[in-house]
């Protein structure tokens, strides 16, 4: 990163923060006299630092330089907007009161005036946290209109790119630059574009365009990174806003830089992954019941079939896999597709085929999907590791095979599962278009986390109850 003097203070503002925290805790009890008469409080002693010496550990060593870089309050130091800001130090101090309430719960009695002391470092704590914010960031804006401060770039793309790439971006981040040239494609050579780094002691390349760009640029992001020139690339409007970027050493031999668009694999996921298999065990044993009424009725709707039907469904990255279901269509279902298409259409927009009253559904048959017993045997998937109990249903191989757009199948970069946001919004609503549930779909692969999972699963409960969009 280019070393003026705004990135040296924003590396700094951890220390700033953790030393504005600890001063402001060890004069908490003169603040919390100097506010008694105003609330009715009681005034207290003359403080003595070693009595909360514990708890200045807890909040400023603790909490300040690991949870304000956690909720992202450092990520982007002084660019960000004050409402995000806000939403973080906020996201901050329940994570601060968390950590008040187990030292109170741990500690011994205390005095009315101590709560009170905690009460103030409460609402102080990140009220000074956000007073250094603001200063800073006016420092920051300041300082920018100076040129000599201002870290020097060049913008790389065709020119349509690069005018709506760069016009896209906060003037107030704009406003950290001053652009010295542009590397528009097929209008320059090496030696020109390196005579311009050189001359005006460039430190940024900037590229519009997106990944698949790069071809065009190549020469630009090449001597870029032979000169050590940070390179950003700015990713299309649709892309995944969750990219990762990490550099490999393969040995000492290689270093291999990778891409990736999918939750991280970490202790969530693994937790995940031993939740799914958990579930899915109980679900079976608890539904066992429910098994042995929807074999039974299924034999008397249609003796002729099986109890079970299995079908080829696209997997994780579209690995094909066998998905159990009760069977609730007649036995000749599948020969009997084509013939009903043509006859009654399709009620979803795209290649996934979906009719309110299908005939091939017998009467037990459309009672079970309403209740959502015939997804039950997909529980054995989940057991076995094909599928997940929250995640994008997984859809018939010959659909997925027929997606419009190929970006579609980003949904296949997760393992799938029983529910997720389109089963809960929409499920069998024929209204809703293939593209809301692709929509739907990426929108769960971008925003997973544990939490995420959990709300789903909660949503499912009445979603199922109440049959909402089934048929």
């Amino acid at each position: 990163m280019y070393p003026n003097s705004k990135s040296v203070f924003s590396k700094a503002c951890p220390y700033i923060d953790l030393g504005l925290v600890i001063l402001f805790a060890y004069y908490s009890p003169t603040v919390a006299n100097w506010v008694a008469p105003a609330l009715g409080w009681e005034t207290g002693p003359d403080f003595n630092f070693f009595e909360v010496i514990t708890f200045i550990a807890w909040t400023a060593v603790i909490a300040v330089p690991f949870v304000l870089n956690f909720v992202g309050f450092y990520s982007r130091q002084n660019l960000q907007r004050i409402i995000t800001a806000i939403r973080q130090l906020g996201t901050f101090a329940a994570y601060y009161l968390c950590a008040i309430a187990i030292y109170q719960a741990l500690g011994k009695r205390h005095s009315d005036f101590y709560h009170h002391v905690i009460l103030v470092n409460m609402v102080g704590v990140p009220l000074v946290l956000f007073a250094r914010f603001l200063l800073s960031r006016i420092w920051a804006r300041h300082i920018s209109t100076d040129k000599d401060n201002l870290r020097q770039i060049i913008l790389a793309g065709t020119e349509e790119n690069i005018e709506a790439g760069w016009n896209s971006l906060p003037a107030h981040w704009r406003a950290n630059f001053n652009v010295v040239g542009k590397a528009v494609t097929g209008q320059y050579t090496e030696e020109e574009l390196a005579r311009l780094i050189v001359d005006n002691s460039v430190a940024h390349l900037f590229v519009f365009g997106g990944l698949s760009s790069y071809g065009q640029n190549a020469t630009a992001i090449h001597l870029a990174e032979s000169l050590g020139l940070d390179i950003y690339i700015a990713r299309a409007k649709d892309a995944s806003n969750h990219m990762r970027v990490e550099v490999h050493d393969i040995e000492g031999k290689a270093h291999i830089l990778s891409l990736s668009f999918t939750p991280e694999y970490s202790f969530p996921l693994v937790l995940k992954g031993i939740f799914d298999r958990v579930a899915a065990l109980c679900g079976i044993i608890c539904t066992s019941p429910l098994w042995l009424v929807a074999a039974i009725g299924i034999k008397i709707s249609d003796p002729a079939g099986k109890v079970f039907y299995r079908q080829q469904r696209s997997g994780l990255y579209g690995k094909p896999f066998g998905m159990w279901k009760f069977r609730s269509m007649y036995s000749n279902a599948d020969e009997m597709l084509a013939e009903i298409k043509a006859k009654y259409g399709n009620e979803m927009d795209g290649p996934i085929f979906k009719l309110t009253n299908d005939p091939r559904i017998f009467r037990f048959g459309h009672f079970i999907r309403k209740t959502s017993i015939d997804e039950l045997p997909q529980l054995i998937n989940i057991l076995c590791g094909d599928m997940s109990v929250v995640g994008p249903r997984p859809l018939p191989t010959y659909e997925t095979d027929e997606f419009p757009d190929l970006a579609h199948r980003r949904r296949l970069s997760v393992k799938p599962g029983l529910t997720c946001y389109w089963q809960i919004e929409d499920r069998s609503d024929s209204e809703e278009s293939y593209r809301n549930m692709i929509t739907k779909d990426l929108k769960y692969i971008d925003n997973w986390s544990l939490w995420v999972d959990i709300k789903l699963i909660l949503r499912t409960i009445p979603a199922v109850l109440m049959s909402k969009g089934a048929n």
